[in-house]
């Protein structure tokens, strides 16, 4: 190896360990996704954060109803017995009527428990459900809504603004489809907000109006997977719809398949389109998509040798960890390692030695920098070696004029260092001989 590629290797090097971060995951999304009838999509795998699809997933839309998921939420945390039974007021039901929203069913004087309530919420998203628990946390409904914003900043959803906590229509009360998502995603790691939405019907316990139990029925779940005339969606696991003329008709829903988690917020869509456009959504991803390991722990990328140290020696770059990501069935993935073939001692465990790539369909998706595994010392005896092995290389004939020259010199230099020896020995006798004289 030349001095100059020595020198250029150790500036890659030292380049590398200074400016570069070691490992970035880019992600897929989607390019050319099915076609559907809303105006806003966003697609994201809640297991890794991947998104896959996003259409206008960061502008402002109305969320409708989809504003009771965060009710819930703040429900569920608020009240830790969903035994507890609250009395159903007149106030509870104040406007409900002339605002023509929609609601569970329970009547001022039905004392139904926190559980009822939240099946309320999430089923025939109950605005009468919604007014007992705002009012029974937070003894007012904009002390509720208040709380609704507060926990909405708490999560991230920089988009969001709530003015009532049943999503009827204000220009001010306003979301994002992301948003939405982040809302979901936080939800869904409630083990009763999972149950709630995946439920198709709830019975209440008895109440004043329903000694037997009030029937409540979810809003989605009798379009899907209930028979020929419904939309079939594999690995359907729930949702939460919502409807106003401005908003249009949205959801919030997740489905499992794939080894994939999808939560899918669609908005502004008419008529049953909510629910043909999840079809059409998650059957599309569940067709064409599945969570891939791209890259498997341990797999060989290339045999290294270290020049100067002893016995120049080699290791073998692998690949740091396993690596999954939600991909095309059919991508094509094509891993790129920019490491030298060898690097000069001393190495040190750790060092930055070079580069890998991955890319799925040409688009980039991982990199990262390669570290030295092990560490390795400077020789000076395999420094000289492989010195005069280099020379050899690229210079035979002038290595042999040398080698022949060295030779002579060093035979000329023998001889005097003998005649040298011989003469001494002569001096040595002359004394002696003079001596005895």
């Amino acid at each position: 190896m030349s001095i100059l590629k020595r020198i250029l290797t150790v500036i890659v090097l030292l380049l590398g360990c200074t400016i570069v971060p070691l490992a970035e995951e880019y992600g897929y999304e989607e390019e050319n996704p099915p076609s559907v009838t809303s105006d806003y999509i966003y697609l994201i795998d809640i297991d890794n954060g991947q998104v896959l699809w996003s259409m206008r997933g960061e502008d402002a839309m109305y969320p409708a109803s989809l504003t009771k998921i965060m009710t819930a939420v703040l429900a569920m945390e608020s009240l830790s017995d969903f035994e507890e039974r609250i009395l159903i007021t007149e106030d509870m039901w104040a406007g409900l009527v002339e605002e023509n929203a929609s609601v569970a069913g329970f009547r001022p004087g039905d004392e139904p428990t926190v559980r009822d309530l939240l099946y309320g919420v999430l089923l025939p998203s109950g605005a009468d459900a919604v007014n007992a628990l705002a009012l029974r946390i937070s003894g007012s409904v904009s002390a509720f809504v208040d709380a609704m914003n507060r926990k909405a900043a708490e999560l991230g959803m920089t988009s969001t603004h709530f003015t009532n906590p049943t999503g009827l229509h204000s220009d001010t009360h306003v979301s994002s489809p992301k948003d939405m998502a982040v809302l979901m995603e936080y939800a869904l790691q409630s083990e009763p907000f999972r149950e709630m939405i995946a439920s198709r019907t709830y019975i209440s316990s008895p109440i004043a109006s329903a000694p037997e139990g009030l029937v409540l029925h979810s809003t989605s779940w009798p379009l899907i997977n209930d028979g020929p005339d419904t939309f079939s969606i594999p690995g359907y696991l729930g949702g939460k719809t919502g409807f106003t003329n401005p908003a249009g008709r949205c959801l919030a829903s997740h489905a499992e398949f794939g080894g994939m988690h999808l939560v899918l917020i669609s908005g502004h869509s008419r008529d049953f389109g909510h629910i043909q456009d999840a079809a059409t959504v998650y059957n599309w991803f569940n067709d064409n998509y599945a969570r891939t390991t791209y890259l498997s722990e341990g797999t060989l990328l290339k045999t290294i040798a270290v020049i100067d140290s002893s016995r120049n020696a080699a290791f073998d770059l692998v690949v740091p960890d396993t690596r999954t990501m939600d991909l095309p069935k059919d991508a094509v993935i094509e891993v790129t390692v920019d490491v030298p073939d060898e690097l000069i001692a001393p190495i040190t465990e750790g060092d930055d030695i070079g580069s890998m790539q991955v890319t799925a369909n040409g688009t980039r998706i991982y990199e990262t920098r390669l570290q030295a595994p092990q560490s390795f010392r400077y020789s000076r005896l395999m420094h000289a070696y492989n010195a005069a092995a280099a020379f050899h290389s690229s210079h035979r004939i002038l290595f042999w004029i040398l080698c022949i020259l060295a030779a002579f010199v060093l035979f000329v230099l023998i001889a005097r260092i003998r005649i040298h020896i011989r003469r001494a020995r002569r001096r040595r006798r002359r004394k002696r001989r003079t001596s005895k004289r």
